[in-house]
């Protein structure tokens, strides 16, 4: 919504009859009747006829630009028999992210739609080399613009005060992480790496703010790792007595952010990780998993994004760590030798103030890198072409 309201569109185009946010322009054109309740492969098979729509929409000449993979394949599908330019924005690595039944529909349609596009938009450099190695993409057809940020409005969000109920619980070291509750943010490696620091700081507390389709799974799993947890769509009074605090969704992370010790970044794989700039933007020091792709490229820009740590690699604006294996693991399992090494290495963080400052302030300073105003101008360029 940032980037909408700079790059003032003629019009805008959505393929489902459900908006999240305000939206001031006049020209808004509502392509079905669907909601995010439709079944996702009905409104996969309906691309033909969205794409029927939205060719009734434009004219010869315009550049439509599109985000997201339905939107994407919407958008370059309605191109036969108009002269439209057709930009889509891809915001994750396909590869990684679609697996199972609905990988084996989505990466063949990537595949074979994605080339018809003028130029796709990544994110980072780790989604254009998926796009690449991966897909038969062309790398002259695809451009880097990283996402963006208001960096003023999220800090005046971050020094909001936290609810009363909250005081007693950040009054210790606390562990925070952010993002959807799903296999690829690794919350259960989290869980019990949280598991080992606890052994050694005794009042460390995990909160983790999100939603998703693991979070039975992932209250469960820490449950069965011994520890107190405390659920908050289980309608169950707060207390200060919890191990683990699944928060659920919250409209500004950013004052539970900025009230935190460390936040904590297990992602298996990434796009462009928002959560992650959404801690810098808080001035919280970051530890995070040097996954593909987005962690090396905003922590540690001057370096090889190819390359992927070891051990601890103490980073100008933040902490890179071994990634995790994602295979299936079981709560009770004795920790193993990556899980050893972050339980380590947080725990010296927890230990040393004066390096979690420093980490807090120069990640700060990282974040105006991506200012809002800045990036736009980026996407000006494209769409006057």
């Amino acid at each position: 919504m940032e980037l909408l309201t700079r790059l003032n569109p003629a019009s805008v185009c959505l393929l489902e009859n459900e908006i999240g946010f305000k939206v001031d322009f006049a020209a808004i054109n509502i392509l079905s009747a669907h909601t995010r309740k439709t079944c996702p492969v009905f409104k996969t098979l309906y691309i033909p006829l969205y794409s029927k729509k939205l060719a009734d929409c434009i004219n010869p000449g315009d550049t439509v630009l599109s985000f997201m993979e339905r939107a994407n394949f919407v958008n370059i599908a309605s191109k036969p028999g108009k002269t439209h330019r057709a930009v889509i924005c891809e915001l994750t690595q396909p590869s990684m992210e679609f697996a199972g039944i609905r990988g084996m529909l989505m990466k063949p349609l990537i595949k074979r739609i994605y080339p018809g596009a003028d130029m796709i938009i990544a994110n980072s450099k780790g989604v254009k080399q998926d796009l690449v190695e991966n897909f038969r993409i062309h790398g002259e057809k695809i451009k880097i613009i990283n996402n963006s940020y208001n960096i003023e409005k999220f800090t005046r969000q971050a020094s909001q005060p936290l609810e009363k109920e909250y005081l007693q619980l950040f009054e210790n070291p606390v562990l925070i992480n952010l993002g959807r509750l799903t296999r690829a943010k690794g919350q259960r490696h989290l869980v019990r790496v949280y598991s080992g620091v606890k052994k050694q700081i005794k009042n460390a507390k995990l909160v983790l703010l999100g939603d998703g389709e693991l979070r039975n799974y992932l209250v469960e799993f820490s449950r069965n790792a011994g520890l107190k947890t405390f659920a908050a769509w289980e309608n169950n009074a707060i207390a200060p007595d919890y191990d683990v605090y699944f928060l659920g969704y919250r409209d500004n992370p950013h004052k539970f952010l900025s009230k935190s010790t460390l936040f904590v970044f297990t992602s298996l794989w990434e796009g462009f990780p928002n959560a992650l700039m959404d801690a810098l933007m808080s001035k919280v020091p970051v530890i995070s998993s040097d996954c593909e792709s987005g962690p090396r490229e905003i922590l540690a820009p001057e370096t090889d994004f190819n390359f992927r740590a070891k051990i601890p690699e103490f980073t100008p604006y933040g902490i890179l760590m071994p990634s995790f294996n994602p295979e299936r693991i079981n709560p009770q399992y004795p920790l193993n030798e990556t899980e050893n090494t972050w339980i380590e290495t947080i725990v010296q963080m927890l230990k040393n103030e004066k390096m979690r400052r420093d980490y807090a302030e120069k990640g700060f300073k990282r974040v105006k890198d991506f200012e809002i105003n800045s990036i736009a101008g980026e996407w000006k360029k494209i769409i006057n072409e």
